[in-house]
This record gives structure tokens, C-alpha cells and sequence, in this order.
């Protein structure tokens, strides 16, 4: 990290002091809502799809917004929004309110992942953006890795504490973006929302690649839920629970060890080729756990898995970067950032499938799902020679 400019060093520790404010709370939040307001499991998950749900729209039109003005401002709202955001909940008392706050954490969030990207953009040469884009992600999953543990470790003592601690966090993140400049790039006269969002509808090749981008999301954006509903049918609850832990584990260290490598070789005119090679895994990793009947296979079809997720995310950030025009970058990464529907898709279809049908054909299902996907952003990618 440390070949890179101040500007993106300093951008890259704010993306991980970040996440790991919202990872610390991850694994709480379920039960902390349930306690607080009384709801049952159903509602509480309804409660969370509303506020993910509402973010993603929401960010559209904050991509918008990150194009017109100060990039590094907004990034320090976004965090002032997720520390107060996180302090607040821990007054939860009312649903509404605690709706709010939630819409205006999650969104927060997106906004930042999108600010964040269209910076990175700014600031770096094409040939470098894969490999911070990996670097970027590398660093996502050691705060996912370790976080959440550290959460509840601290809930143990006060239960409220860990949402305190991400509070403090997020808004102490905001002394390091007084590194962050803001964009040189000169947009010209500014184009109204409305006049933004016609010419995102109006790019076939984005809206073919975010459809495919939605289609794989639901496959891989929360597969932690899926393979633990999957698992809970499947197993007895301690073997279940000693599964999903070795696959969370072998995940997390397979992205740490070989994401930043994998970013390395990602060459922007061979992105349809990567984007069909990480579909393929997908696929492979889904029919893995369809069979597996050992600890061994599951974290055989977990490391498979975990490849193609490692190719995708940054295939999905390059293919935007090399889309979107200069003044509209932050516009065309919110776009993109819609296919995190698919996300809160996967818990539903996957609930439902494990229901009415046997377990397994939840993974024929998905990786159905992923082939789809993978087909449009193949087409897309080379609509735009990439």
C-alpha cells in the first residue's frame, strides 16, 4: 500500500475503519432489534430488507449528487451520518424511528462505497485501479473477518457497546479524510437528475450489465445466509453451526491470501473472459455444496466458490470504471450499485425453495441464477470491446 499516493492510502484505511464499524454490529443487529422493539424473526428481517431496500434507491440518486459536488465533503457526511446513525440505535425505542435510522445508515454505507470508487478513479491511472479495487476488497474481508467476533466478545460485557464503539469509529474515520482532495475533473454544465437518469436508461450496455450483475448478486452478495438456512435444515444445529464456521473461516482466508494477487492480472481487455471464468466457478462451487457430505468438500466447494467471487468484484468495479464517462462516474457506479437487490432477493428465494422443495435444489437454482447473470455481463462486456 504503501507505493501508492497519501490520497489513496489514506482512502483505502477509512474503507476498512468503516467496515469494520458495520461488521462489529453484523452479527448483533438481529437480535439487538428483536430485543429492543419486540419483534419476532420475520419482522425484524422484513425491517432490514426495507432499510437495504430503501438505500439502494436512495444511493441513485446519491451518485448524482457525488458527481456534482465534493467528493471528500461527502464522504465525511457519509461517515458523521454512519457514526450518529449507530449511536442513535442504541435508543431504539420506536419503530419508526429505528426505520429511519437504519435507511440512513445502510445508506450511508452505499453512498460511501460509491464515493469512494469514483475517487479512486479520479486518482489513479487505469492500468492501477484493478489492483486497488482488489486491494480495497482484500482489506473489506479482514474487517469482516475479525470484527464481528471483537463485537461480540465486547457484547458480552454490554450489549450496547459494540454499536457505541462503531459509532466512535466512524466518526473518528472522518480525520483521515482531511487527506482526500477533492476531483480535478471539470464536468462541464452540471445535467439534471432527471436528464442523468435518462441517459443511465439510455446506456444499454449498463442496464444489460446490471441485470446481470442483480442476477449474480443473488448468488453471491449474502451467501452466508443461504448456506447457514441451508445448513439448519440440513444438519443438527452444532454440526451446522461448526460447518458455517469453517467455510466463513475458509473464505476469509482465501480472499486476505490470493484477492490482491487475482486483481493483478485482471487487464481491462479480457474482461468478458474473466467475467465468464468467475461464473464458472460459481457454478462449479454450487454444485460442490450441492454433494458435499464432509467437512472436507464443503471447504473444497467453498474454495472454488470463493475464486470466482474474487474475480467478480472487481471485474464488476473495472467494467463500470471503463464504462462510465468522466462526469458521471459517481452516477454509473450507484447504477451498478442497484444489483444489490439481488442481495436481499437471495434470503427469500432460497427460504422458499428450502420449503417447498428438496434442499438441494436450492443450488441448481442458484446456479442457474449465476449462468443467467454471467450471460448478460458476458454479452455486455463485449458490447463495449472489453
Amino acid at each position: 500500500m504503501a507505493a501508492y499516493s497519501l490520497i489513496i492510502r489514506r482512502l483505502l484505511i477509512c474503507s476498512l475503519t468503516i467496515v469494520v464499524s458495520r461488521a462489529l454490529t453484523g452479527a448483533l443487529l438481529t437480535q439487538f432489534l428483536s430485543h429492543k422493539l419486540g419483534l419476532d424473526q420475520q419482522d425484524v428481517g422484513l425491517l432490514l430488507g426495507i432499510a437495504v431496500f430503501s438505500a439502494t434507491l436512495l444511493a441513485l440518486y446519491g451518485g448524482y449528487i457525488i458527481d456534482r459536488l465534493d467528493k471528500r465533503r461527502l464522504l465525511i457526511l457519509t461517515m458523521l451520518s454512519s457514526g450518529i446513525g449507530f449511536i442513535l440505535l442504541t435508543f431504539a425505542q420506536d419503530l419508526w424511528l429505528t426505520t429511519v435510522v437504519l435507511v440512513l445508515v445502510e445508506t450511508a454505507s452505499a453512498l460511501f462505497l460509491i464515493g469512494s470508487k469514483a475517487i479512486i478513479s479520479e486518482c489513479l491511472p487505469q492500468e492501477q485501479r484493478a489492483r486497488v479495487f482488489s486491494l480495497r476488497y482484500t482489506l473489506t474481508n479482514i474487517g469482516y473477518a475479525t470484527a464481528p467476533m471483537l463485537g461480540v466478545v465486547i457484547a458480552g460485557y454490554m450489549f450496547q457497546a459494540p454499536f457505541l464503539l462503531a459509532g466512535a469509529i466512524a466518526l473518528g474515520s472522518m480525520w483521515l479524510m482531511r487527506g482526500v482532495g477533492r476531483g480535478a475533473v471539470d464536468i462541464g454544465k452540471p445535467l439534471s437528475f432527471l436528464t442523468t437518469l435518462a441517459t443511465l436508461k439510455n446506456d444499454r450496455t449498463l442496464v444489460i450489465f446490471t441485470a446481470g450483475c442483480l442476477l449474480s448478486t443473488i448468488v453471491h452478495g449474502r451467501f452466508t445466509l443461504y448456506l447457514s438456512q441451508y445448513l439448519m435444515v440440513t444438519q443438527e444445529p452444532r454440526q451446522a453451526l461448526d460447518t458455517m464456521a469453517a467455510l466463513l473461516a475458509c473464505n476469509a482466508l482465501c480472499v486476505i491470501a490470493l484477492q490482491y494477487q487475482i486483481g493483478r492480472f485482471l487487464k481491462r481487455e479480457q474482461l468478458r473472459y474473466w467475467i465468464a471464468l468467475g461464473t464458472a466457478l460459481f457454478m462449479a462451487g454450487l454444485i460442490g455444496f450441492s454433494v458435499a457430505d464432509n467437512l472436507l468438500l464443503w471447504c473444497l466447494a467453498m474454495l472454488v466458490f470463493t475464486l470466482g467471487e474474487m474475480i467478480i468484484y472487481p471485474a464488476e468495479f473495472l467494467f463500470v470504471d471503463t464504462l462510465a464517462p468522466e462526469s458521471l462516474r459517481g452516477s454509473y457506479y450507484a447504477a451498478q450499485n442497484l444489483a444489490a437487490v439481488g442481495g436481499a432477493l437471495s434470503p427469500i428465494i432460497c427460504g422458499y425453495l428450502l420449503t417447498h422443495s428438496i434442499p438441494a435444489s436450492m443450488f441448481y437454482v442458484l446456479a442457474g441464477l449465476s449462468a443467467a447473470g454471467g450471460c448478460l455481463c458476458y454479452r455486455s462486456a463485449r458490447r463495449a470491446g472489453v
